[in-house]
C-alpha cells in the first residue's frame, strides 16, 4: 500500500515540476481551474466539493487566482452572501496549457504500461474511490 502513497507523492511532485517549468500555474491552481471547468459558474463551496477539497484551501487559491486575472468572483443576485466563479479568457488559457503539460507527463510516466495493464489499473482505482467516497458519505451522516 505504501507504493500508492509513493507513486502518488513523486508523481504530484513531478508534474509541479513541469509546471513550474512551463511557468504558469502550479498543480493545486490547476486543480481550482479543473474544477471550474467541469463546473462553469460555480460557487467556492461547490468547487470544494467537487474537489473534496476544504473550503479554506480553495479560497486560498481562489485569491491568487482572482489576483492574477485568471477568474471572476460576482456576487449571486439570488443571494448576496454567495459569489458565482467563473474562469476569464486567461484562465481557460492557463488551464489549457496546464492541462496539455500534464497529459504529456502522464502520457511519458505511464506509456510503458501495457494498455489493457493501465485499464485494469484505472479500474481499480474506480472502484477505491467509489468505496471511500462510499464511507465518506456514511460518516458525514453519522
Amino acid at each position: 500500500m505504501y507504493q500508492i502513497h509513493q507513486t502518488y507523492f513523486f508523481a504530484q511532485k513531478r508534474l509541479e515540476h513541469k509546471l513550474l517549468l512551463a511557468k504558469g500555474v502550479t498543480f493545486s491552481q490547476f486543480l481550482i481551474l479543473f474544477g471550474l471547468q467541469c463546473k462553469e459558474a460555480s460557487s467556492q463551496t461547490e468547487v470544494a466539493q467537487f474537489l473534496h477539497l476544504t473550503e479554506a484551501t480553495v479560497s486560498r487559491h481562489l485569491a491568487t487566482l482572482e489576483k492574477g486575472k485568471y477568474l471572476t468572483r460576482k456576487e449571486d443576485p439570488n443571494n448576496r452572501r454567495k459569489h458565482v466563479l467563473a474562469l476569464t479568457a486567461k484562465g481557460q488559457k492557463a488551464f489549457a496549457k496546464a492541462h496539455g503539460v500534464i497529459e504529456n507527463e502522464l502520457k511519458d510516466i505511464f506509456g510503458p504500461i501495457p494498455k489493457k495493464d493501465r485499464a485494469l489499473i484505472a479500474d481499480a482505482f474506480e472502484q477505491v474511490l467509489a468505496k471511500l467516497l462510499q464511507k465518506q458519505a456514511t460518516n458525514s451522516q453519522s
